[in-house]
């Protein structure tokens, strides 16, 4: 019997102490709830105080880059007042006009009347347009005294006699004897503007001389031209938009690819490109948008979100996880925050549109001064500098080739009323995309 009690008090005991265990379990699991609860809204608080800070940031550049405009357009109404203002014209409409003698006649003909007598071929006649001038000397008077230019009525250029003088394209001798009277303001405008003269094989005797070729029937100009440098053009600006080469207008990516103008991976790409250059362009207005902005005003489609504000964060940056600073996408890679082969399609196109962009700094940064900045590292910079080497990751719409955004940029033309870069693509456009297997390719024009 004693054995049998000692046995049920540590029976007991057992109990005892396995209810004590069970308790301590439930209030360890307890605390471990709570905590990770905590750290979950810790989490979340993050998160939303991350995205407001982005948002934050997005507006600041906004207003940073409308002060900028701002400016830049005051200070050029205020250049064109004082140009209007001070401006006096000492010479004008000093023309060079070219005749051609008839050969039966010897009668003086223009240039266009012999071309359409067939006595010059288009190609001659369009040299001798160029060789036609209607010259003025305007003096402009400035906060830094007088500076004279010849003007070129006919075509708008400008040459700073000046500037002819330092270059040394012209002598002091042959500006005193322009002033003088002793040398004509059409030789001499030859030489301020740093051209040569007409070849010899467009003398008189040599135009008539040839046999008159059929002139080719008339063409309407087109109303977009082929990229150049137009005073509106604004080198910072990725592809904008598509240059539909059927209607002879201009659409957004979106309706492009709406229209099969675009496969939607490339239409994807431009877009991202321009969200890690400043946002999505208005082609109406030339305003650059946040994605989430960009979104509500209909310039993008809702499934392209995610991968455009992946690709905006090149342009915002991002915050340390450690340190809450905010960082440049290239010193989130050097880091380790970010891997490099899904960033660097932003920096190129960062490069190859005026420089990379540092979220902490206004402006663009050339990729060697990103180097000594630490904002990139060496190995990234030459991976910039390469770009011959750069991925072919679009398909022209036209061609339909595999090309690289540099070369998708220089097949673009200029929009001649905004500056803007325009793809070119036709109305017929894609009706299929690259499938998986080669074999299965079947894609009309």
């Amino acid at each position: 019997d004693q054995e049998r009690r000692q046995l049920r008090q540590e029976l007991r005991e057992l109990e005892r102490q396995k209810q004590q265990k069970v308790l301590q379990l439930q209030e360890e699991a307890e605390l471990l709830n709570q905590k990770t609860e905590s750290e979950r809204q810790k989490a979340a608080q993050r998160g939303q105080e991350l995205s407001q800070l982005e948002a934050a940031i997005l507006c600041e550049k906004d207003q940073i880059y409308e002060k900028e405009r701002t400016l830049r357009d005051l200070h050029a109404k205020v250049s064109r007042e004082e140009l209007h203002q001070e401006t006096q014209t000492r010479e004008t409409n000093l023309s060079t006009k070219i005749s051609i003698l008839e050969p039966d006649t010897g009668k003086d003909m223009s240039p266009y009347e012999a071309y359409k007598r067939g006595v010059i071929d288009r190609g001659q006649y369009l040299q001798l347009q160029e060789l036609e001038c209607d010259w003025e000397e305007v003096t402009t008077s400035g906060p830094c005294g007088e500076e004279s230019v010849l003007l070129d009525r006919k075509s708008g250029k400008q040459y700073s006699i000046e500037a002819a003088l330092r270059c040394r394209r012209i002598s002091k001798e042959e500006y005193h004897l322009y002033k003088d009277g002793h040398l004509p303001i059409s030789e001499f405008a030859l030489l301020v503007a740093g051209e040569t003269k007409p070849s010899s094989s467009l003398s008189i005797g040599s135009i008539i001389s040839k046999s008159p070729l059929a002139s080719p029937a008339p063409q309407s100009p087109g109303f977009f031209s082929p990229s150049v440098n137009l005073g509106l053009a604004d080198d910072s600006f990725p592809i904008a938009g598509i240059y539909d080469t059927t209607t002879d207008n201009k659409c957004t990516i979106k309706t492009a690819v709406a229209k099969n103008m675009l496969d939607p991976i490339t239409g994807q790409k431009l877009l991202e490109a321009q969200a890690a250059t400043g946002g999505i362009v208005d082609l109406l207005s030339r305003e650059r948008y946040s994605v989430h902005k960009a979104m509500e005003r209909g310039l993008i489609e809702n499934s392209s979100t995610q991968r455009l504000l992946n690709a905006q964060k090149a342009f915002t940056g991002i915050e340390d996880p450690v340190t809450k600073k905010r960082l440049s996408v290239g010193e989130a890679i050097q880091k380790g925050w970010m891997p490099q082969e899904s960033v660097l399609p932003h920096l190129q196109a960062q490069h190859l549109t005026g420089g990379l962009i540092d979220p902490k700094r206004t402006g663009r940064i050339p990729v060697p001064q990103a180097v000594l900045s630490g904002m990139i590292s060496e190995e990234l910079a030459q991976l910039l500098r390469e770009e011959a080497s750069y991925e072919k990751d679009l398909t022209d719409p036209i061609s339909k080739e595999r090309i690289s955004y540099k070369e998708a940029m220089g097949r673009c033309r200029r929009d001649p009323l905004s500056g803007l870069l325009l793809l070119p693509a036709t109305l017929e456009g894609y009706h299929c995309y690259r499938p998986a297997s080669p074999r299965l390719l079947r894609c009309r024009r």
